[in-house]
């Protein structure tokens, strides 16, 4: 038996779970989200905040836009504000994807290539993986969504069934239906069917993984240059699939220096 068979068999730690709010435009469904983390004993938030909150209120008063929305959604978290006041406020979703070692976008769009799980499918997953690490689950702003670049940074995605007749769900109540199946999953008796990573692959690792396979490939000629990322998505859902280590991550990246090192020598 190998290294992963041999390792125990955990509990959901909810310290490893994050919920990320990609660029809300409503206070109150800040304070609601915040409010339904603390329903199902969550207290990980973190903000990618939209270009509104850089400048001053729209009420014309004191202080900036971002202190006067937190400000407002703390009305409406009421006992929840301790979740807001420790949340992390970001500038892009991968600076909020940091530390993650698996993560999962919501969208009621198919997604080609990406693993697609129902509510109560991610609350297991999620459960099962914060044993190891942490991960995150992350909205996109309300009007929009998560775009495919956004979504392109998310091994799984997930989507809420809902009638046709009218298929939007509100930000905070979309929370509230996942949030709900992650905290019963962690409170089901029994061992979860299957073991995540010993100390998996952290999200900025393989990120910086890409970024270099991207270079590299290019300069070897590999890639089509004018459609590069076909390839590299299929690699990327490739290397997802086979769930690396941190240290298996970062191995791959010394080769592809290595390699880049070489191109260099020979183009002097």
């Amino acid at each position: 038996m190998g290294q992963r068979d041999r390792a125990p068999r955990r509990r959901m730690n909810p310290e490893n779970i994050l919920v990320v709010l990609d660029r809300p435009q409503s206070a109150d469904n800040l304070g609601a989200v915040a409010r339904v983390l603390k329903n199902f004993g969550l207290a990980r938030l973190a903000v990618v905040a939209p270009p509104s909150w850089a400048g001053p209120p729209r009420s014309g008063g004191p202080g900036t836009a971002r202190e006067d929305v937190l400000a407002r959604a703390r009305r409406l978290a009421r006992k929840a504000g301790d979740v807001l006041d420790a949340a992390t406020i970001c500038g892009d979703l991968r600076a909020a994807l940091v530390g993650s070692t698996w993560t999962c976008g919501t969208t009621s769009r198919e997604v080609v290539g990406r693993p697609r799980l129902d509510p109560a499918e991610l609350g297991r997953e999620v459960a099962r993986r914060s044993a190891a690490g942490r991960v995150a689950i992350v909205f996109g702003q309300e009007r929009r969504g998560l775009s495919d670049a956004e979504l392109a940074l998310c091994h799984a995605v997930c989507a809420i069934p809902t009638s046709p007749a009218y298929d939007s769900m509100n930000l905070a109540q979309a929370a509230a239906v996942l949030t709900w199946e992650v905290a019963s999953a962690g409170a089901a008796a029994g061992p979860a069917p299957a073991i995540a990573p010993v100390d998996p692959a952290r999200h900025e690792t393989l990120e910086a993984l890409w970024d270099r396979a991207r270079a590299l490939l290019a300069a070897a000629g590999y890639l089509n240059p004018q459609n590069p990322e076909q390839v590299l998505a299929e690699l990327k859902r490739l290397l997802a699939r086979a769930e690396p280590t941190q240290r298996e991550a970062e191995l791959c990246v010394a080769a592809a220096r290595a390699l880049e090192r070489v191109l260099r020598e020979r183009e002097r």
